[in-house]
This record gives C-alpha cells, sequence and structure tokens, in this order.
C-alpha cells in the first residue's frame, strides 16, 4: 500500500518521498468559527518544521470572520502582546491532496495539492491551545479513551445554492465568487439567482440540470477524504443536503470544516 493511501500512519521520514514530485504544500487551521485559516509554503520550508512546527499569527484567535478585532481583547492575542505568533503543528495523519487544485507531475501524472491540517500550541509552554477546536475535541477524545469509551459523530449540512452571476467589471465569461462579491454589493440578496426554481426535495431529475456540478461535488470529496453519504436535493429553490460519511469524531470534525 502506498504511504499517501494511509496517511494514519505517516511520519515525517515518509514525507521526502510522499512530496517527492512536489514543489509547495498546503496548511491551514481552524479558527473559533470553523474557518480554516492557511498558506501555501515551499516544500523545503514544510519539511524543516514538519516535527517541530512554525510561527503563526495569534490574532487568528483574536478576530473574528470578518477580521475584525474583538473590542475586549483576549490574552491569548492582544495589542500589548503585538499578536505574537503561536506554534502551529502540521497533522500528518491529515494529509490529502485538493483535487480540484491539480498540475502535472514528473511522471505526467495529474497532482493535486498536498494539503495537511494544523493544530496550534502555546509557544511558552508547548501544550495545546484550548481556544484551537481541533486541540479541545482531541483533548476530549483522549479523556474518553482513557476511560476505555470511544466517540463517533456524523455530520449533515443542508445549504443554497446559486447561480454566480455575470461580473460587469471583467471578463463577460467570468461567473466566480467575486462576481457574486461584486454583484451582492450593488443588488439586494433576494435578487441573486437560485442554482434550481421551485421546491423540489428528493427528487431524481433536478440535479441532471446541473449534472456535471452535481456529480462533481460527490467526486471531488472523495478524492479529499471527505466522502458523502446521502447528497440529494431539498424542499426549496437551490437546496442540496449532504450528509456526511459517519465515522471517528476528530476525524468527522475535519471532514465536516474542510467540507464547508
Amino acid at each position: 500500500m502506498a504511504i499517501s493511501d494511509d496517511p494514519s500512519q505517516l511520519e515525517a521520514k515518509d514525507l521526502p518521498e510522499l512530496l517527492q514530485h512536489d514543489t509547495y504544500v498546503k496548511v491551514a487551521g481552524c479558527d473559533v468559527d470553523g474557518i480554516l485559516r492557511g498558506k501555501l509554503m515551499a516544500k523545503s520550508k514544510f519539511l524543516s518544521i514538519a516535527s517541530s512546527g512554525f510561527g503563526f499569527c495569534s490574532v487568528i484567535f483574536g478576530w473574528d470572520m470578518h477580521d475584525q478585532t474583538y473590542f475586549k481583547e483576549l490574552k491569548i492575542s492582544n495589542k500589548e502582546n503585538g499578536y505574537r505568533d503561536i506554534i502551529a503543528v502540521p497533522d500528518l495523519t491529515s494529509f490529502r491532496r485538493v483535487p480540484w487544485e491539480t498540475r502535472v507531475g514528473a511522471g505526467g501524472e495529474e497532482l493535486g495539492t498536498p494539503f495537511f491540517l494544523l493544530s496550534f500550541r502555546d509557544p511558552d509552554t508547548g501544550e495545546s491551545l484550548s481556544a484551537c477546536p481541533r486541540s479541545l475535541l482531541a483533548r476530549t477524545v483522549n479523556k474518553l479513551h482513557e476511560q476505555g469509551i470511544g466517540a463517533m459523530a456524523g455530520a449533515e449540512y443542508e445549504f443554497y445554492q446559486f447561480r454566480a452571476p455575470n461580473n460587469t467589471n471583467g471578463p463577460t465569461s467570468e461567473r466566480n465568487s467575486s462576481a457574486t462579491a461584486v454583484f451582492l454589493q450593488n443588488n439586494p440578496v433576494d435578487t441573486l439567482p437560485s442554482l434550481t426554481e421551485g421546491m423540489f426535495g428528493y427528487s431524481l431529475t433536478r440535479p441532471t440540470h446541473n449534472q456535471e456540478y452535481y456529480y462533481g461535488i460527490f467526486d471531488a470529496c472523495e478524492k479529499f477524504r471527505c466522502g458523502i453519504e446521502g447528497w440529494h436535493t431539498e424542499s426549496g429553490p437551490g437546496v442540496f443536503e449532504a450528509a456526511l460519511q459517519f465515522g471517528e469524531i476528530t476525524q468527522m470534525a475535519d471532514r465536516a470544516a474542510l467540507f464547508k
């Protein structure tokens, strides 16, 4: 079995072989709002910090989802400590490749961007941070394991989907999140066109109108180690429901964050 097939056994010594055809690595950790905050780094840099971790600005735990610092600043991140760095440590067992960010490897194969999740530690004590959602969950699960107990979980999302409007300030063919943001600056939210119209819960025919998108999400999630257990339309214009594959709670939490 290739080391990339079972990342649960991945160790730092395996990384040079795993990343031999890559030049960069993407890393990200979760803030308290469940938003992934990360960066792209050179492979050489990643290999040098894979075990020890690296400095990451603590402000990700001192601001909201709009990057506005809290009115009452926290001890973990504030002006007085200069929003100092905390330590971000890659979780090697979280390895996956981003299937929608591909390039051709040295052997002619398509390679997705290598990706690892991070957990955060106190720079003084080296202990895990309570503000870090992954660390908090890991500590809780460890307490359960000490009692001979395991934890499982499932996650289900229901969400509206919209068609991206044309970007009037860019190429006429451009339809993306940037175009949507520009559109919403000048138009009410309810004028954004739904992916589909009408109430069609559990419809088998409705997804065929956007089947490349519909099946593309299912396939991409499988490749991203974020498998979907059930995927269908819900009752409402453009509403879909995704039930992620049931599993061990820490892995389920990772998949829930990554699916968003």
